[in-house]
């Protein structure tokens, strides 16, 4: 892989230096045409001499008839600048050669507003008069683009030509002489450069837009109004904008230069702070470029009112400060490791350099050539060029970055399950084994409720790092995720459990063996603030199966973590636990069973002790089908609170328990009473309380034969609700009954502050009551103490004669277990009634 993308780096450099080659090549062409002047091609020789007129009041006769006023020196020479002021400019043409010349004068100036060219002879007179300058109408766009005359000279005669230029914008105008040919090979050579910018921008705008529709930035947008402002701007200067727009809009252009100049600067700037992502922090940074762009907004209008030669000086001034707070921006972003703006900083180099030689090509520091008059140009199409290798590199940065936060977590930086699904399904492609491992850090949630954020992402970080090197060892457990720089292992799913697939066809067996090693090793202590916690771990795995279900083998592997834990190896897989299949497809069985019917309510018998009557039942969720009876009714209850089906299912157990308890009256039993269990969940049934009542006068039945039974999570979990909703039942007479007494924390309070009826202490305390002395001890003073609160007290659990005897004697009200009766079905359960 590594070897692939060398090459592919040599093959785009091999292509970088040809493209580069191409292009010199061609730039070497087009570079030369100011070398090849007519006093460099023929044998004509040039006298020049120039007058500034500040007055601008002077005319031809006075210029030509007072040449003590001219100044005899080259025009690079000429004090150009913005002032309102008239220039006149003298070449003395010298033809010493044998033939006539047809010659063309240049004025390459395409934004001087009038420009009056005299063709004189030697004595003075005129021979023709042309007037160019971008005010004059009736021109071609050729004279409008390019400002020339032609003349003819005849052999060993002497002519002038006189210009006078009067311009409130760029003064300077460079006069060039040539031959036809000459003059053919510049204008070609112009038309190649302005193609090949105003191609290359076009394109990259329209590209730029394809971009925006697709993501919806708009840093693409700005960008392409810096383009169109390049444009503008270059079409004005040069020339070619008359190619572009209509001849009024390219006039004003022309006439509100400036304005286009603080365009391209506002957009440069939009773009350095968009594409800084400046906008996203809102710091004094962003302030500051927020305060400039508004200042030159101010300015861009100011220029509609004001002259060119009062606005220009300006903007220079402002464009200083652009500068200093772009350097401020990028410097910033380069300090903070912004890796992917290196193309943005590359390229203010040919922009710098390009708007360097630009004014010192005006001013005279450089010499004109046709390579120094085009070279803004050549550099804002570097820049550009760079700019868009900037933003694809912002794009393929931030596609890299989106691909990082998709597969991995945000918080400790590791693969997440998005990469787990993915592996999975390409072993379940290639058909190849897989089964999903997971090694859960035990009590995790206890631990993460005191543990700031940064301390708990610490601890799942260093227990990651040791089982990824365990995990290194063993070649059974895939990579999840390839670079050229690591690969990891493992996943991090949250709450403290990690995953892994292992791909070798083995037993569960000799699988929990290699994990349960791997464990071991595992760190057993994490030290936090000088506290050490000590760690323990659970494994759950997970075999696929022949639908290639990610979700639920998934899902099959928490399911085995819970069953881990009551483990004495913390250790448990799919196989061994053949019934676990809860999953969003069961789910969606359950709730079509709810609908039609085809869940079963049980009933188990609960006994008065010292009467041995049966007093009533408490109904047990069973679902009797084939397919469904050997499913753990526990986990099928978690299951629908998981899924949100328990108000549904719950409201189904009253409706079916008020049914049972008409059977039950209407065979002789009518001080018969039914208990149904409710959760925490069931609480958020809208009016649940008149929803019972409701059931209670639809089947004419009396309020004391319905109970409920609470248990003490649902106490906890909603301690002002759970006490309002038992004001409600007791109101409509039916009884509450605490459930699972002494398995909690808090139950003496519970007693204390709830209208309970009945206390039903929990089996758990039951199943070796007669041979543990502690149970024996505690079941009779909660026994006693209920008694002293006015309560009744039922034991679950009962199962021998002996734990029935002893409750008589412990002073019990009723009993319930396997020593009575299973729970059976209502028809089996009358049947029973009856035998008693």
């Amino acid at each position: 892989m590594k070897h692939h993308s060398l090459s592919y780096h040599f093959i785009a450099i091999f292509i970088l230096f040809v493209l580069l080659f191409v292009i010199g090549n061609y730039a070497s062409h087009l570079a030369t045409p100011t070398k090849y002047t007519i006093d460099k091609t023929t044998a004509i020789y040039l006298k020049y001499a120039y007058f500034i007129d500040p007055t601008k009041k002077h005319s031809l006769e006075q210029v030509i008839t007072q040449p003590d006023a001219m100044i005899y020196k080259p025009f690079n020479e000429i004090d150009w600048n913005f002032e309102s002021r008239n220039y006149w400019l003298i070449i003395e043409l010298d033809n010493r050669s044998t033939s006539k010349e047809k010659i063309v004068a240049h004025f390459d100036n395409p934004m001087v507003d009038q420009l009056n060219v005299y063709h004189l002879d030697k004595h003075n007179n005129i021979i023709h008069q042309t007037t160019l300058g971008d005010t004059e109408l009736g021109l071609s766009l050729l004279q409008y683009s390019v400002p020339h005359i032609r003349l003819s000279l005849p052999a060993q005669s002497k002519q002038k030509l006189v210009l006078k230029i009067d311009t409130t914008g760029i003064s300077k105008t460079p006069v060039n002489l040539y031959g036809e040919a000459e003059f053919q090979e510049l204008t070609r050579s112009q038309t190649a450069i302005w193609g090949i910018f105003v191609g290359v921008l076009i394109m990259a705008a329209l590209y730029n837009l394809v971009l925006f529709f697709g993501i919806r930035d708009r840093v693409y947008l700005v960008y392409i109004g810096y383009i169109i402002s390049a444009i503008i701007l270059m079409g004005a200067v040069l020339g070619f904008g008359f190619y572009l727009w209509p001849l009024s809009w390219q006039l004003f252009f022309h006439k509100y230069i400036v304005v286009s100049n603080y365009a391209i600067a506002f957009f440069t700037l939009s773009f350095c702070t968009m594409f800084l992502r400046y906008h996203k922090e809102q710091c004094w940074r962003y302030k500051l470029s927020l305060l400039l762009l508004g200042l030159m907004a101010i300015l861009a209008v100011s220029c509609f009112f004001i002259i060119e030669s009062i606005a220009a000086p300006v903007f220079f001034g402002i464009l200083v400060l652009l500068y200093i707070v772009c350097i401020i921006l990028i410097y910033k972003k380069l300090r903070s490791g912004f890796r992917w703006a290196k193309f943005y900083v590359i390229s203010w180099i040919p922009l710098i350099i390009g708007a360097a030689i630009q004014p010192l090509e005006l001013t005279g520091v450089l010499p004109y050539s046709f390579a120094t008059r085009h070279a803004f140009l050549a550099a804002i199409l570097c820049e550009v060029i760079l700019m868009a290798m900037a933003l694809a590199d912002r794009v393929r940065y931030q596609r890299e970055r989106a691909l990082y936060h998709a597969t991995h977590t945000q918080q400790t930086k590791l693969l997440n399950s998005a990469m787990l699904k993915q592996a999975y399904m390409n072993l379940e492609q290639e058909q190849r084994p897989n089964t999903i491992c997971l090694i859960k850090l035990r009590y995790f949630n206890s631990l993460n409720t005191i543990l700031s954020p940064s301390q708990a992402n610490g601890l799942i970080i260093h227990v990651a790092k040791a089982l990824e090197l365990q995990l290194s060892n063993e070649r059974q457990f895939i990579n999840l995720d390839f670079n050229l720089d690591s690969s990891s292992k493992i996943v991090d799913l949250g709450t403290g459990i990690f995953a892994c697939i292992s791909t070798k066809t083995q037993s569960g067996e000799s699988l929990s063996l290699c994990l349960n090693k791997t464990v071991k090793s595992l760190p057993k202590q994490y030290e936090v603030q000088g506290l050490n916690l000590q760690l323990k771990y659970a494994v759950g795995i997970s075999f696929s199966k022949t639908n290639g279900n990610f979700e639920a083998s998934l899902q099959r592997g928490y399911l085995t973590l819970k069953q881990a834990r009551n483990s004495t190896s913390n250790i448990s897989n799919s196989q061994q636990n053949t019934h676990i299949t809860m999953d969003i497809g069961l789910a969606a069985k359950l709730q079509q069973a709810i609908k039609s019917n085809q869940l079963a309510m049980y009933h188990q018998p609960q006994i008065n002790v010292r009467t041995n009557q049966v007093i009533g039942s408490e109904v047990l969720l069973r679902w009797p089908t084939p397919e469904h009876q050997h499913i753990n009714i526990e986990e099928l209850i978690l299951l629908a609170e998981r899924t949100g089906l328990i108000n549904e299912l719950t409201l189904w157990v009253i409706e079916q328990a008020c049914q049972d308890i008409v059977e039950l009256n209407k065979h002789g039993f009518n001080e018969h009473t039914v208990s149904v269990n409710l959760s925490a969940k069931n609480l958020s049934i809208n009016k649940l309380a008149e929803k019972i009542e409701n059931a209670l006068l639809t089947y004419n039945i009396p309020a004391k034969q319905l109970k409920f039974e609470l248990t003490e999570t649902a106490l906890v979990e909603n301690q002002q609700q759970m006490k309002s909703f038992m004001e409600q039942l007791k109101k409509l007479g039916v009884h509450v009954i605490l459930d699972d007494f002494g398995t909690g924390y808090s139950s003496l309070n519970y007693l204390v502050n709830y209208t309970f009826s009945n206390l039903k202490i929990d089996k758990s305390f039951v199943l070796d009551l007669t041979t543990n002395q502690s149970h024996q001890v505690i079941v009779k003073t909660a026994i006693d103490m209920a008694h002293n609160l006015g309560l009744s007290v039922t034991v679950e659990g009962v199962e021998d004669k002996g734990t029935h005897q002893l409750l008589i004697e412990m002073g019990a009200n009723n009993t319930q277990g396997y020593y009575y009766s299973k729970a059976i079905p209502i028809t089996d359960y009358l049947q029973w009634l009856r035998a008693c």
